[in-house]
């Protein structure tokens, strides 16, 4: 009498699953199941038919994530923006890029990531209250929010999610 290698296969399989362990082969199986679907499941939500944009689920994992030092503020570093240049109420520094003409302060402050477009547009609010016009915006939902402006000095605004609770805020001025 022949076996198939399908049979075989399968005799085998089932013997050997039913050596070793305490576990209960109808859980186990059950949660292979379960992991399968879960492991679908995730892969489902960063194909290109997704309406979430992969960027934004990092953004999303970014914001889950412990903030370690990153929200630690030096005050100090305010002296690096114009004089009297307004910021968001809350916003601490906590660091300075330079290149050139361009300087960026970044600073963090509380929030999450649905605050994205909310917090771009008070600094936006501030900073067209002191005389800057307005030019454009750019949001990416779950990543970031950014306005331009224009006035004594060219101005850029960006919004994106740090760490969990805290989103960073970046002034970058142009001389």
């Amino acid at each position: 009498m022949k076996l198939s290698v399908v049979t075989v296969t399968t005799i085998l399989c089932l013997g050997l699953a039913g050596c070793g362990g305490d576990a209960d082969p109808a859980s186990e199986a059950a949660s292979g199941i379960s992991s399968v679907a879960s492991s679908a499941a995730q892969s489902a939500t960063g194909s290109a038919g997704s309406q979430v944009p992969a960027e934004a689920s990092e953004a999303a994992a970014a914001a889950e994530s412990e903030c370690g030092q990153k929200t630690t503020p030096r005050p100090e570093l305010l002296r690096q923006l114009p004089a009297g240049f307004p910021t968001v109420t809350g916003w601490q520094p906590t660091e300075v890029t330079e290149q050139g003409q361009t300087r960026a302060v970044s600073g963090v402050l509380r929030g999450e990531v649905a605050d994205l477009v909310t917090v771009r547009d008070n600094a936006a609010d501030e900073i067209v209250t002191e005389g800057y016009n307005q030019t454009g915006s750019d949001e990416e939902v779950g990543y970031e929010a950014e306005a331009e402006f224009e006035g004594p000095q060219e101005v850029s605004v960006k919004v994106r999610p740090l760490c969990r609770d805290h989103l960073v805020l970046t002034y970058t001025v142009r001389q």
